[in-house]
């Protein structure tokens, strides 16, 4: 059901329904939403590079303001990611006059550093 591109609580509705309440699924929600997340896990662990490009391109075609960029070295390695959705471009036009760019964050499994872009606005 995921891959069909229902959301994750979609399949859960679906599942419940079918099954004729929440009571009869088999586990809850808090269970299933886990579940989901560790197949996603395994699913990134698994073919890494081209599992966020197929969902930095599902975003884009969900999303027609979505944006993303990745520059790769010259041994074919990710040495940069830069994405943006709707609701990001939005609060810039409208809040866009404070924009942070914090590499303090610590380095993952692959060595890469973390460096958000994060907006201040007025709430």
């Amino acid at each position: 059901m995921k891959s069909s591109g229902l959301t994750t609580m979609d399949t859960y509705n679906y599942m419940d329904t079918e099954a004729g309440g929440e009571q009869n699924v088999g586990h809850s929600v808090v269970d299933h939403l886990n579940f989901c997340s560790r197949l996603r896990m395994e699913q990134i662990a698994a073919g890494d590079v081209q599992t966020l490009v197929n969902i930095l391109n599902q975003e884009q075609s969900d999303d027609p303001n979505f944006f993303f960029r990745v520059k790769f070295d010259n041994e074919g390695r990710i040495s940069n990611i830069f994405w943006r959705d709707s609701m990001m471009l939005e609060d810039y036009r409208i809040y866009g006059d404070v924009l942070v760019f914090d590499t303090t964050y610590r380095t993952n499994i692959y060595n890469l550093i973390c460096a958000p872009f994060v907006g201040i606005n007025n709430h």
